[in-house]
């Protein structure tokens, strides 16, 4: 991370970790999570002493998401985060604004000890690594307890404290690759109401695996890639011909093959697919189709391609000088666009191997991706000692689709318990999950009641404007300051946002309110001569206030007191379009904002440059 005169290090994000803060949000996580089962429960004030001692050793973890014109950034972050009980479904998103502005939560049940990552800070192997030097840690802690001695703190031979954007290193100019978007055929199912999540592990001998796989002539995950696809074909194809393929989307560990050790993202995406084109196709038929594409896309020259088509994209000078809300909209199109060309995702992240001394106080690892209604169903794989664990989440009612891709195992000669979540209905459940009994947030209840009846009183108000029209439009004052109070519930009561940005946002809101009632009620100009003025004024102030009160983090503000500035000239120009009689208000907010910002350049110096370095790069 780069260092600035204040003490606060950032660093840009990799090249995959860019499109996850765009993408994600309470429908859409991106969050993963890795978990170690012990022998023995989680003694929870243990558990925090570990986090405590061992997160400064990993410098890729202790960070907190910054928005920038161009890009976000990850800027150091010096708190703590504080672990809890699991109380929630797994893998739900981790709003950057809370948990301590850290982009991982470690939480716990039981005999369970949960990491869950937003997948900009880091792949399954940075996250696996880091669970591990944790575990070491609280196992170490645990004795300590025990014996009354100290045992110096374990540095993990996997920890790495590079961050770097291996995608950049390892990137060179080559012939392009673009992304199938051709549509693949998508799981459909019945929800599960609400944000519940239906968890269903699958706990595979090992030894049976090996020997399988090993009697097809294949690895494990070429095996399980042709099992998921066989028991999609059967399950839902029902075994019949298709216009659309199964793709199956396999994330590549490219470490193996460029040989970093980054702990930042450096992972690609590889598509297996399968077109059904008649009936009764075989397995052999499947796994032939599997290995024939594996062999062919998982190779470093294709790699290479896919890191070229990456980095030549964001390199690009039109890109990179775009702003960031442009960015967003572009970057979502393009990623929905891309996301119809898969069924589900498979992630296999291998074997997780922990050191003798403490390998006998571990029962199991699992590994899970988060899920939502846009995509429903994952797969996620690991392995440790003599089992593999196949982790299917999802968002449906049933698990037809897993007790078909087991059952098919099972027929095979191998040996398969099972574990769910209790959702939906307890089968499985062994009590290792927390019972959770709640609808939903109720603030958030209430506040989608609220936008039913603000949409309800709109519309009757409107009809009743409409039947009884007399020349006056009286409605849309009503509509105007209904449409007002929807957006601050929404954005200023319901989001984890700055302070400053609600700010600014509800400046916004404000000044079409006052020009659309000016207008309603014959327009005599009083919105844009005092209204718009006088609430860019008080938004300006009102922002150098939450500086004053929070000179430590200045910075937080900094951008949003730019954007006021630049909100200032905005009745100027109104005024040189002759929109604007009375100038005099105007003139004193452009002049007042100017050198409010004037100062706090001065002021801050060379930690202003800094900030803008940050916040303007890219």
């Amino acid at each position: 991370m780069k260092k600035s005169p204040q003490g606060e290090r950032w660093r840009r994000l990799d090249n995959t970790a860019k499109i996850f803060p765009v993408i994600a949000d309470e429908n859409l996580s991106n969050v993963f999570r890795i978990s170690a089962q012990l022998k023995s429960e989680v003694v929870p004030g243990t558990l925090q002493r570990a986090l405590e001692e061992v997160l400064p050793q990993f410098e890729g973890f202790s960070v907190k998401l910054r928005r920038g014109f161009f890009w976000y950034y990850f800027e150091h972050n010096s708190r703590m985060p504080v672990i809890e009980r699991e109380t929630t479904y797994p893998c739900k998103y981790i709003d950057p604004h809370s948990n301590q502005l850290f982009l991982f939560r470690v939480t716990y049940f039981g005999s369970r000890i949960n990491l869950e990552v937003f997948h900009a800070v880091t792949d399954g192997l940075g996250a696996v690594n880091f669970l591990k030097a944790l575990v070491y840690r609280y196992l170490d802690l645990v004795k300590d307890s025990r014996t009354g001695h100290r045992a110096p703190q374990k540095i993990s031979s996997d920890v790495s404290m590079n961050v770097e954007d291996s995608y950049v290193r390892n990137y060179r100019k080559i012939r392009k690759q673009k992304y199938s978007s051709a549509k693949a055929y998508h799981i459909t199912g019945e929800l599960l109401s609400l944000d519940e999540e239906n968890i269903l592990h699958g706990y595979i001998g090992l030894k049976e695996m090996k020997a399988v796989s090993k009697g097809y002539g294949v690895s494990i995950t070429r095996f399980l890639t042709a099992a998921l696809i066989w028991s999609i074909y059967q399950e839902y194809l029902k075994k019949k011909p298709s216009e659309q393929s199964i793709g199956i989307s396999i994330p590549i560990n490219l470490r193996n093959f460029f040989g970093s050790e980054t702990m930042a993202n450096f992972f690609a995406v590889t598509l297996v697919e399968f077109l059904s084109y008649g009936e009764n196709h075989t397995f052999e038929e499947i796994l032939h189709v599997v290995c024939t594409q594996m062999d062919e896309k998982i190779t470093k020259e294709k790699m290479e391609e896919t890191i070229s088509y990456n980095v030549s994209s964001e390199k690009k000078w039109y890109l990179r000088i775009t702003p960031l809300v442009i960015k967003w909209l572009a970057l979502n199109l393009i990623f929905w666009r891309n996301n119809g060309a898969y069924t589900m995702t498979l992630s296999n992240i291998g074997p997780i191997e922990m050191d003798e001394e403490y390998a006998n106080e571990i029962e199991r690892f699992t590994m899970m991706i988060g899920v939502s209604r846009r995509q429903p169903m994952k797969c996620g794989v690991c392995s440790y000692d003599d089992e593999v664990i196949v982790t299917f989440s999802s968002v449906f009612q049933d698990t037809r689709l897993a007790d078909t891709f087991f059952g098919f195992l099972r027929n095979e000669g191998i040996p398969v318990e099972l574990e769910s979540n209790g959702v939906p209905d307890h089968r499985d459940d062994k009590g290792q999950y927390p019972q959770i009994r709640y609808d939903k947030e109720r603030m958030k209840k209430i506040a989608n009641i609220f936008y039913g009846i603000m949409i309800f009183a709109a519309v009757i108000l409107g009809i009743i404007n409409l039947a009884t029209y007399s020349g006056s439009i009286w409605s849309v004052i009503a509509i105007a300051l209904m449409a007002y109070s929807v957006m601050t519930v929404r954005y200023s009561f319901m989001r984890h946002s700055n302070l400053a940005g609600k700010v600014v946002m509800q400046t916004i809101a404000a000044e079409l309110v006052w020009v659309a009632i000016d207008h309603v009620t014959g327009y005599s100009g009083w919105s844009v001569n005092y209204g718009i003025p006088s609430t860019i004024l008080f938004a300006d102030l009102a922002v150098v206030f939450l500086i004053l009160v929070n000179r430590m983090n200045w910075q937080s503000y900094f951008m949003y007191q730019i954007a006021v500035t630049v909100f200032s000239f905005i009745p100027l120009i109104l005024w040189a379009a002759g929109l604007i009689t009375r100038p005099l208000l105007s003139i004193v907010t452009v002049v007042v904002t100017v050198i409010i910002l004037a100062v706090t350049i001065v002021l801050g110096d060379r930690r202003v440059k800094n900030e803008l370095i940050r916040r303007f790069h890219i």
